[in-house]
């Protein structure tokens, strides 16, 4: 029997703060969005160093599968540096979308993590839209004010 859809989940990847800055140079930092086997990244912000701003959506199908016991119900976001070469790892967080799919929302920092250690957070607001029916989306936790601002860095 094939899966059937029941519903999208629409992930906005909104901005990070605290992020490590590896290098003496200011980084261009995206973040890396995966659910279950398929993943999808923002666009980088150019010289975004530790407080990268995306405002970027990203949506994942969700089937029956995802939902039942043996189904993937973790989302899981990581943040990456551009490098010339290789892009390196800044850190890295999840999301368990079970409420997400019961409540239909979320929106909070997400805290990231490399070996153990505290990397920063990333903000993520996700929206789960069922296939039978339209939920009424909820304005954000973030004030508006706070929405797209970011704190100025100093130079590098």
């Amino acid at each position: 029997m094939a899966p059937q859809k029941v519903g999208t989940l629409v992930v906005v990847v909104l901005k990070a703060r605290n992020l490590p800055n590896p290098s003496i140079y200011k980084q261009s930092p995206y973040c890396l969005v995966r659910f279950g086997g398929g993943g999808k990244r923002t666009k980088e912000d150019p010289r975004g160093g530790q407080h990268p701003l995306w405002d970027e959506e990203i949506r994942f199908e969700i089937y029956d599968h995802d939902v039942a016991g043996h189904g993937s119900k973790t989302l899981r976001v990581g943040v990456f540096t551009a490098g010339k070469r290789v892009d390196e790892r800044l850190g890295e967080g999840e999301i368990v979308i079970q409420d997400v799919l019961e409540s239909g929302e979320f929106d909070d920092w997400v805290p990231l993590s490399l070996d153990g250690s505290q990397r920063g957070e990333v903000y993520v607001e996700l929206t789960f839209f069922p296939a039978a029916k339209a939920l009424a989306q909820r304005p954000s936790k973030l004030p508006a004010n706070e929405r797209l601002w970011q704190p100025l860095s100093s130079p590098p």
